[in-house]
């Protein structure tokens, strides 16, 4: 009971950030007051708020509560489900802002390999990060991670061959001469960094960007194209 009202939740507030006790009572078929314990334990954790007879759960909590269930043993697939992808890339896009980043969404670029897209670009006076929004809704096999870092390895590269386009979206790349690639997953990868690409659950990504260090050994920073050359790509 207790794993099917934690989804349940999910599920309700995909939308909107209340649901009522009569309602979850209804759609898990019990009677509200068999519920009482498992909302007030949710809460104790700190996992939902609650007003009068209604649950809440804005952006954080949601995030909170699937992590919380993963790390708890739960089916990450069925987790997932509960969350629409544009949800997983706006909330990490705020934890950015609020983290003092300037970011730039669906960076789509031209390069010699072909057309190619970053999730999110975000940058400080710091740091440029170019992250990879992975809403997966299996398992995070090593393989798999693997194959994601590399390719966000080539996407970085290629982006960094092109610094008129980081000039266009606001960036001065005469200070900042590296990107980092980074990968933010919902789940909890086995390793933090994988082919020196930092793998990042997404309720950890705040710790993560307070504690980076630009001379991290471990880290695959990329250097940008030090030269303007005239480019056909546009």
């Amino acid at each position: 009971m207790p794993y099917d009202l934690e989804i349940k939740l999910l599920n309700l507030t995909k939308n909107r950030e209340r649901v009522s006790l009569n309602e979850l009572a209804e759609q898990l078929h019990v009677h509200p007051n068999s519920l009482m314990d498992q909302i007030a334990a949710l809460h104790e954790n700190a996992l939902v708020d609650t007003a009068n007879d209604f649950i809440e759960l804005d952006a954080t909590k949601r995030m909170l509560l699937a992590h919380h269930l993963i790390r708890n043993g739960h089916d990450p697939e069925k987790v997932s489900r509960s969350f629409k992808w544009q949800e997983f890339e706006d909330f990490a896009a705020n934890l950015l802002i609020e983290n003092g980043y300037r970011i730039f969404k669906h960076l789509v670029f031209k390069s010699k390999a072909g057309r190619r897209e970053i999730d999110l670009l975000a940058w400080n006076d710091s740091f440029i990060l170019a992250i990879d929004c992975k809403h997966w809704s299996r398992r995070l096999s090593l393989s798999r991670v693997r194959t994601a870092a590399s390719a966000q390895t080539e996407r970085t590269r290629l982006l960094a061959d092109r610094p008129e386009v980081l000039v266009k979206h606001g960036l001065n790349v005469t200070e900042m001469r590296r990107i980092l690639s980074v990968i933010v997953t919902l789940a909890e990868s086995q390793q933090r960094v994988i082919d020196g690409v930092p793998v990042v659950p997404i309720i950890k990504l705040p710790s993560f960007l307070y504690g980076v260090s630009p001379i991290d050994e471990t880290l695959r920073m990329i250097p940008i194209k030090a030269k303007f050359q005239q480019s056909t790509l546009v």
